[in-house]
């Protein structure tokens, strides 16, 4: 007996430095990224503050002997965020520039017509006061130096075109980047509010909670960043029952072959039972099945229906 309790003691004591060590990788790895993010050139006038702010989450992240998960996703997040906003500060500069550079080349515009009209008055004067002979001299020298001025003005005003469409192209380019990431930010919150608002249910199995395809890219195993960052509460509700089994089941709706569904519904089922392992669930207590799209829950003939029966069960099994 005191075998056994000392063997389990040397297992606990295994598992809980196989954690450590892994929390320490996810740390150093943060860590690296923020790094190679700071190092960036383009980026190193950009997003000071935001910046401060990641490395003072990564480093109290370091300072504290058991950082909680939470903690690490609010590294991570604030690490994403200096990032957008480096890259929007950035953008924002380089439009800056353009707009200076297009203002400068009005400015050599006036210039040029200020000259081509001040020797358009000198052509008028040299008319009155030259005789014929020496008017068509002038003249002559005055047409050269109005077919130079108007080459370097058609010149100037081809870069000035093509400095406007620069320019409202790089203003078109900012504008996608800024959409993208207020789109970026609106998945994840929409993600958040979906994943804290979950449910569970008892069955005769046990306590189950449901995964909308929400959580996965279309016709895809590969779950979102947003849902893998925000998956706090589904950690919450298996944490409720640390002494139990655990069956992950994955389905599908009727779309597409039934070979094809089933291996999507296993990939998915596995996809979600390896982000259960990363956040310290126990492999040993979780099982993976694929179910395909044989226990659907609703209609698969409407899309509202098909939506319900994607999705994955994690279930709490009954002892």
């Amino acid at each position: 007996m005191k075998a056994l309790t000392y063997i389990t003691l040397i297992a606990l004591l295994l598992l809980s430095q196989i954690g450590a060590a892994k929390k320490n990788l996810e740390l150093e790895a943060l860590r690296i990224e923020y790094e190679n993010f700071y190092q960036v050139e383009k980026y190193k006038p950009f997003a000071k503050n935001e910046k401060r702010n990641a490395k003072e989450h990564i480093e109290a992240l370091y300072k504290s002997r058991k950082p909680k998960d939470h903690e690490v996703f609010m590294a991570r997040k604030q690490l994403v965020i200096a990032k957008m906003v480096a890259e929007k500060q950035h953008l924002e500069a380089e439009l800056a520039t353009t707009e200076e550079r297009l203002e400068a080349l009005n400015l050599e515009t006036l210039r040029v017509d200020a000259q081509v009209a001040r020797l358009q008055a000198d052509r008028a004067q040299l008319l009155l006061n030259l005789q014929e002979e020496e008017v068509a001299r002038i003249e002559s020298e005055k047409q050269a130096a109005l077919e130079q001025a108007n080459e370097q003005i058609e010149q100037t005003q081809a870069e000035l075109e093509d400095t406007k469409a620069y320019a409202k192209q790089q203003e078109e380019v900012a504008n996608l980047a800024k959409q993208e990431a207020d789109l970026a930010f609106e998945e994840i919150d929409a993600l958040k509010r979906q994943l804290e608002s979950l449910a569970s249910r008892e069955t005769a199995d046990g306590m189950v909670m449901t995964l909308g395809d929400f959580v996965f890219d279309s016709a895809s195993a590969n779950i979102k960043q947003g849902a893998i960052e925000n998956f706090t509460k589904v950690i919450e509700f298996i944490d409720g029952y640390p002494d139990r089994q655990i069956r992950v089941e994955g389905h599908t709706d009727s779309s597409g072959s039934e070979s094809f569904n089933l291996n999507l519904s296993q990939k998915r089922a596995d996809a979600v039972r390896l982000l259960l392992m990363n956040y310290g669930i126990d492999g040993d207590r979780v099982e993976a099945i694929g179910m395909g799209e044989s226990l659907p829950v609703a209609d698969n003939a409407t899309a509202s229906g098909k939506s319900k029966n994607r999705r994955v069960d994690i279930i709490i099994l009954n002892n």
